[in-house]
């Protein structure tokens, strides 16, 4: 919008304009500049002291009721802009347009980016819930590996066994003490029978090491139910954020649930099993203890 006063050859006004930020459309730049200027027949010069932008003069026409200004562009071309008699009000009106297209660009944008932000959230609890059934499936591969591999008590079969032979040999050597007739001999083969309890001991020690490694291997199984049945409680949890999406790896709760089942029924048989060897051994112990005894009471 150009206001402007004429005395005879001389002009003087100012100059309002509005129009969308060419680097952010959301958004509007507004210039408001004073000039002085000449007229001269249809051809006008205007002057800007304080400069518009890079340029300080405008030179125009004046042909009935347009006026047309040359105008310099940044790539140093000239355009032509023509300009017709209206209100203020009119003026204040394309500027609220101008506003209006600002806004507008802006709640698209706003838009754009809300979209993008929910696409993008959605991806990620996609993300979340894949990754969580992933756990639980590798949860559950530990759990199935562990129950297809049972302790073996191979160790526990070789101790008690020597335990055995320990108790055997005691009670031998306490026999034979039984009928020397040298004292002297006797009494040697009550510590023979005494050694012989001694080695049970040993034996009974090994047990109790053989149900310490076992004991670790149910922790470890323990443990890996204890993971698998958190993160199946995790994998239900993110689900449930997402309700109208099953990832193509969603695990079975009904086979999670057997596999936990299996651990707690498994380990306790196991747990059970070791104990039982302990309790032999410690029979095998207390009797081979008490032929030594006996045998070192009547020979020394």
């Amino acid at each position: 919008m150009i206001q402007i006063t004429r005395q005879a050859g001389t002009l003087s006004g100012t100059l309002d304009q509005t129009s969308l930020d060419s680097a952010d459309p959301t958004t509007t730049t507004s210039t408001h500049a004073a000039f002085t200027g000449t007229m001269d027949g249809e051809a006008m010069t205007l002057s800007f002291p304080q400069g518009l932008g890079f340029v300080t003069n405008l030179s125009g026409t004046v042909s009935g009721s347009e006026m047309t200004l040359q105008v310099p562009q940044d790539d140093g071309s000239t355009a032509s802009l023509t300009l017709a008699p209206a209100s203020t009000d009119t003026y204040n009106r394309k500027v609220a347009e101008v506003q209006a297209k600002a806004d507008a660009n802006r709640a698209g944008r706003q838009a754009v980016a809300a979209s993008a932000a929910a696409a993008a959230s959605l991806q990620e609890s996609r993300q979340q819930i894949a990754k969580a059934a992933e756990d639980v499936a590798q949860d559950a591969a530990v759990v199935r590996d562990g129950l297809a591999k049972p302790p073996s008590f191979s160790d526990f079969e070789r101790d008690l066994t020597a335990a055995k032979q320990g108790l055997a040999s005691a009670k031998t050597n306490a026999a034979m003490a039984d009928r020397e007739h040298d004292e002297s001999s006797a009494c040697s083969d009550a510590y023979s029978a005494e050694s012989d309890a001694y080695s049970v001991e040993s034996d009974s020690y090994s047990i109790d090491s053989d149900m310490s490694s076992l004991t670790s291997d149910i922790q470890a199984l323990k443990d890996a139910a204890t993971l698998l049945d958190r993160d199946l409680s995790a994998f239900k949890q993110a689900a449930a954020a997402l309700p109208g999406y099953t990832p193509p790896n969603a695990p079975d709760a009904e086979h999670v649930k057997d596999l936990l089942d299996q651990v707690s029924v498994k380990t306790a048989a196991w747990k059970k099993k070791g104990a039982s060897y302990q309790n032999e051994v410690a029979k095998l112990l207390k009797e081979a203890r008490a032929v030594a005894a006996q045998a070192q009471k009547d020979h020394c």
